[in-house]
């Protein structure tokens, strides 16, 4: 058995426990949670480490798959803008060698991150994931605006979700992209599947540009689709909201990506409706795509489940949660880390079906346990130089 310290452990649990120590078999399940309350406790082979000591990450959004976009696309361009460049750099990329994704699960690996809802657009990713320890779910993710190919698309998610479920251990899901890239037909199609897995991702409300042309078939992405020989009246007209109401499964959990322009209406519509509604917040590809962030306080007065994703490495500087976690507390000072933590821990565990080994700190889970130092004891809070050691 190991047994480390800090003068903190962040349980996320319970209340911080000051100078804990906490024990871990060879398997990683934590078998020892001991409080001193204020009395000197020395144990045999205890690792004493100065910061704080808090869960393994759950990335609640990521796409390891455009990692090879590393550096390659122009910020602040508006979704239209980022979806342009993304279409001609695949092209320009016709094989993409799995290296990248490999280096992208070994950097959210070092960054303290046990589980991750990824993205996936093809097999790309599988045979990296055979051999990473973070446990995943798989996203299957369908767009496409030609009615006609509708049923392409669905076979070819189906033969990728296939090769998944005989490859991976991980949950397979497929899902649809966002509210204004699926036609009609193709909607259908994925409704009746996410009824098959309860589970689905969506992008929502990262641009107001889906707004405008969900509702008048106008502004940037309509001249993007237009651009291309995309029909733009062949996907279902209305608001977003209304959208995905009409067909993503009530009793599903819905994690809505982004949420850069969610309004406090849009919210409380959305998570009335939906049995378990996940708000996921993504900072740094927002600030990159459309500089602008989410009104996280309005979202936590509102009382919603909000959890935290790195997105891509074609949005983001690096897949690390801690980054996130910085931006949040650095741009909404007022919202407490351990707050903040539960988002990137707890919160998303529990919306990925994972909260019996990951999210908190107690004894029978496998959570992972990463040292934060140097870390603000008196505000609690993150350091600009606040960096993450993986423990266990």
């Amino acid at each position: 058995m190991r047994r480390f310290s800090a003068n903190y452990i962040y349980t996320v649990s319970g209340k911080p426990i000051r100078n804990g120590i906490v024990g871990i078999d060879d398997e990683g399940t934590v078998v020892e949670l001991i409080d001193p309350q204020d009395d000197i406790v020395e144990l045999a082979g205890t690792e004493f480490h100065n910061g704080i000591i808090v869960p393994g990450f759950v990335n609640a959004h990521c796409h390891t798959e455009l990692s090879y976009m590393k550096g390659r696309l122009t910020p602040n361009t508006g979704l239209a803008g980022f979806v342009d460049q993304i279409r001609k750099i695949r092209e320009e990329d016709e094989i993409v060698e799995s290296l990248s994704v490999r280096n992208a699960l070994d950097e959210l690996h070092r960054e303290g991150i046990v589980a991750v809802a990824d993205i996936c657009n093809s097999y790309l990713s599988f045979g990296p994931k055979l051999v990473s320890p973070i446990r995943f779910v798989n996203f299957v993710e369908l767009f496409g605006l030609l009615p006609e190919k509708a049923e392409n698309i669905i076979e070819y998610a189906r033969e990728v979700k296939a090769l998944a479920e005989l490859k991976l251990q991980d949950t397979i899901a497929i899902t649809p992209h966002a509210p204004y890239s699926l036609s009609q037909n193709l909607w259908e199609i994925v409704a009746r599947e996410i009824e098959l897995n309860s589970i689905a991702s969506i992008h929502f409300a990262e641009s107001r540009q889906e707004f405008e042309f969900s509702t008048s078939r106008s502004g940037p992405l309509a001249q993007y689709y237009s651009r291309y020989g995309l029909p733009v009246d062949a996907g279902p007209k209305g608001h977003p909201v209304e959208i995905v109401k009409r067909y993503l499964p009530k009793k599903s959990t819905i994690l809505f990506i982004h949420n850069t322009f969610l309004t406090s209406q849009q919210a409380e519509e959305l998570a009335n409706h939906f049995t378990v509604a996940v708000f996921v917040l993504c900072p740094a590809s927002n600030l990159f795509i459309e500089n602008s962030l989410p009104d996280i306080q309005m979202l936590r007065k509102m009382g919603v489940t909000m959890a935290i994703g790195t997105d891509s490495l074609a949005s983001a500087p690096s897949l690390s949660m801690l980054h996130q976690m910085k931006i949040i507390g650095q741009r909404f000072p007022d919202i407490p880390f351990d707050e903040i933590l539960r988002w990137a821990t707890l919160n998303g565990a529990e919306a990925l079906g994972f909260s019996e080994d990951f999210g908190s700190i107690e004894p029978g889970k496998k959570p992972g346990l990463n040292l934060i130092t140097p870390f603000d004891f008196n505000h609690s809070k993150l350091l600009p130089a606040s960096k993450i050691k993986r423990l266990a």
